[in-house]
Order: C-alpha cells, then structure tokens, then sequence
C-alpha cells in the first residue's frame, strides 16, 4: 500500500509523533492486538515501526513517520 500525499499530511498533523494502535492497524491490515504483539515479540518488519514502552505492563507505540515511510516503501534499516 502507498499512502498518498494528502494521507500522509493528514495523519502527521493528526499524529505528530505517535499514531494510535487502532489507526495503525488498519493502515497495515492487522488487528490492534496483533499489532500490539508483533511489536512486543519484535517481528520484521513491525518492530521498526514502533517500540514496547514499560517493562511490567506492555505499552505499544507506533511512530508516524516510521509508518509512513514503511508504507512509502522507504527502508526502515538502521
């Protein structure tokens, strides 16, 4: 999928850091709790996406600009 420039914009104003899991989600045609647990196991290419903040309870973060270059195409490689 390739988000469009207008998509893109919209979702950097909406979420200038941060996206909401269930957002995210959609974009990546998985369920939030899926999402959520890839992140965690820390499975490609999910695990560039975003991070596990907390150590006792598991708090999912996915990062907007991440996002939307790993839908663009853009190699998350660090």
């Amino acid at each position: 999928m390739r988000l469009d420039k207008r998509t893109s914009d919209r979702l950097l104003k909406e979420y200038p850091n941060f996206i909401p899991l269930a957002a995210a989600s959609k974009l990546l045609g998985v369920s939030p709790r899926q999402l959520s647990k890839l992140v965690a196991e820390g499975r490609e290419p999910f695990r560039q996406l975003g991070a596990n903040i907390g150590t006792r309870q598991r708090y999912i973060r996915i990062y907007t600009g991440r996002l939307i270059a790993y839908l663009n195409g853009v190699s998350l490689e660090d």
